[in-house]
């Protein structure tokens, strides 16, 4: 017999868990960040305030309720509940902690502190692996595959059958949606040739391609977890294909929505890399235009100081515009007795 079906509010905002692997994950995302920001204040590093609040807010909030709360408790009752847990691993998760810049903070770090071995976390994101897998067409691509894979292979039934298979799909959604957005919200993990331009063109293709599970998802005529548990209890409300074409709507809404935001974020660093080139070039058209001062100010060696222009006696007189036979040795002294 089908079970009453669930409200709106259960669903999506009241009923939350105390799941170790959740809670054990969420640990583990926000431990590291806070210790990073806390060493870095020692050394004086002076850290955005609003990058923290995303990291906080966003990265560990929406991951808090996907692995905690109702998207965790009815994962396997309702199927676009699991894909919308899907979603917000792979997408809204990864975006928030990577707007809190962990590798800059990091950077950040080392270049104030006393120096010494370069911290685990940088040789991981500046190796040779971590540049292949960040690469974008590749990053992107390892993106849309894992959730393909998830959705048309028994990977996702099983994982609602066992917690450790769940636990294990959290991770890798958060770390396949981290090796694009990552490095795209990040200076220096990218190549030279991935200049704002670029990055904001590339968050626009990804934004095409992570429209493809949901609407593969949605417009598929069979059932693509026909064991999925929630089918047989009926809790939904909805008939079996029907919440399946939710499921795709949900990925394919999360999707697109977190899109925008990463374009926008490329687009205003877009803003700030032209800001900061145009200060650039501001200061060494100063430098050019007094030959005696270096940029940021400061006086070249040999170069004529300012200050003792005014010093040095009165200029020689222009007499460019003076008649030839004044200056002519022969008639000069004739002049002079006139005068």
């Amino acid at each position: 017999m089908a079970s009453a079906p669930l409200s709106p509010a259960s669903l999506l905002l009241t009923d939350w868990s105390a799941s170790p692997a959740g809670l054990a994950l969420v640990v583990l995302a926000a431990a590291p960040y806070a210790v990073s920001v806390l060493r870095g204040r020692r050394v004086g590093v002076t850290w955005p305030w609003w990058r923290p609040a995303v990291y906080v807010l966003v990265g560990l909030g929406s991951l808090a309720y996907a692995v905690c709360g109702p998207l965790a408790v009815h994962r396997t009752d309702v199927f676009w509940v699991a894909c919308l847990q899907i979603g917000v691993l792979a997408s809204v998760t990864p975006v928030g902690l990577a707007l809190g810049d962990p590798v800059g903070l990091v950077r950040a770090r080392v270049l104030a502190g006393p120096g010494g071995r370069r911290p685990l976390v940088l040789r991981l994101v500046e190796g040779r692996v971590a540049r292949v897998l960040t690469f974008p067409a590749v990053s992107s691509l390892l993106a849309v595959g894992t959730l393909l894979l998830v959705m048309l292979t028994p990977w996702f039934e099983h994982t609602t059958r066992s917690p450790g298979a769940a636990a294990l799909l959290y991770v890798v959604l958060l770390l396949t949606g981290l090796l694009f957005v990552l490095p795209l919200l990040t200076e220096d993990l990218l190549p030279p040739w991935a200049t704002p331009p670029v990055r904001t063109f590339l968050a626009f293709v990804d934004g095409l391609l992570d429209a493809v599970p949901g609407i593969v998802v949605m417009t598929s005529s069979t059932l693509l977890a026909p064991g999925f548990p929630g089918f047989a209890t009926g809790v939904s409300g909805l008939t079996p294909a029907m919440d399946q074409k939710y499921g795709g709507g949900a990925l394919l809404a999360v999707a697109e929505s977190i899109g925008i935001p990463v374009i926008a974020a490329v687009f205003v660093e877009w803003v700030r890399s032209d800001e900061r080139e145009a200060r650039r070039i501001d200061e060494q058209l100063d430098a050019l235009r007094e030959p005696g001062l270096a940029p940021g100010g400061r006086h070249e060696p040999g170069g004529a100081d300012p200050e003792a222009v005014g010093h040095a006696g009165p200029e020689p007189e222009d007499r460019s515009d003076r008649p030839w036979w004044e200056d002519d040795p022969r008639l000069a002294a004739r002049f002079r007795q006139r005068d």
